[in-house]
């Protein structure tokens, strides 16, 4: 769940941060990117990225259009790239792009993830299933935790109705 959390960390709710002070999800969502490149490298696939064809054309908008994404629903929320993704919860965001995902920003980044199909798909299945498995045991689950001490029954009932992911998921 993204909502807007203070930017000062007082250490009492939730610690979501891993080695050199990157946020976890960062470190989850990048791991799970690499892996998939590692997954879709072949000879013909580095021979397209030696001379810079479409796929890496669909690599890099599909990374541009994360951050633009991401970009947006924080200034929906508020938030600045700066503000820290941890700490205490200011508000509970729960309309806009909130209304059709509790974790607006963890789905964009499956732009990346599924961009990995142009060299293969079997990668971008494997990055994304893993993505989503490691972002909901890691980061999502303690969210929400966290949002049920601090929302009670406002987020309980908004949780309800939403999908964590998209869909069904």
């Amino acid at each position: 769940m993204q909502t807007a959390f203070a930017t000062a960390h007082d250490g009492s709710k939730l610690n979501n941060r891993a080695p050199a002070g990157v946020d976890s999800s960062s470190w989850i969502s990048w791991a799970c990117y690499s892996v998939g490149f590692v997954l879709a490298a072949s000879p013909s696939a580095a021979q397209d990225m030696r001379g810079g064809g479409l796929g890496v054309a669909v690599l890099l908008t599909s990374v541009a259009a994360f951050f633009i994404a991401t970009l947006l629903i924080q200034r929906h929320m508020r938030l600045s790239l700066a503000a820290s993704s941890f700490g205490h919860p200011a508000q509970l965001v729960t309309d806009g792009v909130f209304r059709y995902s509790c974790n607006p920003i963890y789905v964009a980044f499956l732009l990346p993830l599924l961009s990995l199909g142009y060299y293969s798909p079997v990668a971008a299945f494997v990055a994304s299933l893993t993505y989503i498995a490691a972002m909901t045991v890691f980061v999502i689950k303690p969210e929400e935790r966290v949002l049920g001490e601090e929302f009670g029954a406002e987020y309980q009932a908004y949780k309800a109705q939403t999908p964590r992911w998209f869909g069904l998921l």
